[in-house]
């Protein structure tokens, strides 16, 4: 073995940690932006009369995926009620 492999080993590995540390902040910002926009669809609703609730319960352990995933189940749901409510 040379004295580069190490090296080029050392880079590889910090390279693949940078990769996956930032994929992490791209699902925790997806988690984030999709909480705000159940409450801004909520605070909406709210100014049109209909009573909703734009917090997702979880009643088990869930992963930062699993919780995209409902917070984006939830948007649909407020949506929808948004769309039944609204007057074009």
């Amino acid at each position: 073995m040379n004295f580069k492999t190490p090296a080029m080993i050392a880079t590889l590995t910090l390279a693949a940690s940078a990769s996956f540390a930032s994929g992490d902040n791209n699902l925790q910002d997806d988690y984030l932006d999709s909480q705000s926009h159940a409450k801004a669809l909520s605070a909406q609703l709210e100014t049109m009369g209909v009573d909703t609730n734009p917090n997702v319960e979880f009643n088990s352990p869930t992963t930062l995926s699993q919780k995209v995933d409902a917070y984006e189940d939830k948007i649909d749901t407020l949506q929808s009620q948004y769309n039944e409510h609204s007057t074009y």
